[in-house]
């Protein structure tokens, strides 16, 4: 069995209002993100509040699927976040209190199938 490593996503900006910044792929359906951990920096001169959902495959971002809510992060700070599971098809969706004043990076994560 071959072990491939390769990055998740690339670095995003959040937006201003709710968007998907990753969607665990479909294919095969077995597959699960699991360990997965990000973090969000502030880039901007005042602090920004973050808000992220583990959205199931072809749902709605809710209260149900938010776990991080506006948690304001410090000018220049960052703050590592560790993901829900995910399976095959969830997707990561998440706002910012002002838009592209937070960057998200892929910090780990492993796709198990």
């Amino acid at each position: 069995m071959a072990l491939t490593i390769s990055q998740l996503f690339t670095p995003v900006q959040l937006p201003a209002s709710a968007a998907v910044l990753y969607t665990v792929p479909a294919t095969p359906g077995t597959t699960v993100l699991k360990n997965g951990r990000v973090r969000l920096t502030n880039t901007t001169a005042g602090a920004v509040t973050a808000t992220l959902y583990a959205d199931a495959a072809a749902s709605v971002s809710a209260a149900g699927n938010c776990f991080l809510s506006a948690v304001s992060i410090a000018t220049g700070a960052s703050l590592d976040v560790d993901l829900p599971t995910m399976r095959a098809g969830d997707t990561l969706r998440g706002f910012a209190g002002s838009a592209t004043s937070i960057t998200m990076h892929e910090m780990a994560g492993i796709l198990y199938s």
